[in-house]
């Protein structure tokens, strides 16, 4: 179902942004989730959680950080890969055009601003995963130009199942490193034992990515930010 008529109501847009992120950062605590990347990053763009942050608001909290530029769209389009990552690539991300409502939280077939902020931009504040994820853009790029399909298969691989579903072993337990588990209530189907798998090598060539439609119902365990860059760089050394 698209929304393409769907666009900011701030009649209604702040006490649905307020409901959706009391009830979700509670189910985010009662699994224990949150990962200290996204919770230091949160703590640096000093939102006030009662309203819908706006775009120049969260660019001005995170230049002293990282410098990323947020550009409010009128969309909610789903952008192409290679066109998300050349914006990336150059310290910007598109913001798109409406915040689901509360019915929504579980789940929501368009991507709206909430997803954009809560599940991106405060691990995007914390410069060892801006660092990680610049990487990974520019990497991408590289092997789109290249043609280097068997590459493009292991990035898509990373963008879609470790940025978006991906699970972070911490210290303190396992924790939600991808995007999509701060903004869905799929984190609860991530925390099910049995739907989650240690990540390999092996599967970045498996050639699986995540259905926007539905949950996935198979998340990836790794280790830490550095295993990701060692994965990423391994990939750019092949170009």
């Amino acid at each position: 179902m698209y929304k393409e008529a769907r666009t900011f109501d701030p009649l209604i847009d702040d006490s649905n942004w307020q409901t959706l992120f009391e009830t979700h950062f509670q189910n985010l605590q009662s699994l224990n989730a949150i990962s200290t990347i996204w919770i230091s990053g949160l703590s640096k763009l000093g939102m006030d959680h009662s309203k819908r942050p706006l775009a120049e608001d969260l660019t001005a909290a995170i230049k002293p950080y990282t410098g990323y530029t947020f550009v409010q769209t009128s969309k909610n389009i789903i952008l192409e890969q290679i066109d998300w990552y050349s914006m990336i690539a150059d310290y910007k991300m598109p913001l798109t055009s409406f915040v689901r409502t509360p019915e929504e939280l579980e789940y929501c077939d368009e991507p709206d601003i909430w997803h954009d902020i809560m599940g991106h931009i405060p691990f995007m504040a914390e410069k060892n995963y801006s660092d990680m994820y610049q990487l990974l853009a520019k990497t991408y790029i590289e092997a789109y130009e290249s043609k280097r399909e068997d590459l493009l298969r292991a990035l898509d691989f990373i963008g879609g199942m470790l940025i978006e579903l991906g699970l972070i072993r911490e210290p303190s337990g396992i924790k939600a490193f991808g995007a999509t588990f701060y903004s869905s209530s799929e984190v609860f189907a991530a925390y099910k034992p049995e739907n989650q798998i240690e990540f390999t090598s092996e599967a970045l060539q498996s050639g699986e990515s995540y259905d926007r439609h539905s949950f996935q119902g198979k998340y990836y365990i790794f280790d830490s930010l550095e295993q990701l860059v060692n994965v990423i760089e391994g990939i750019a050394n092949k170009m």
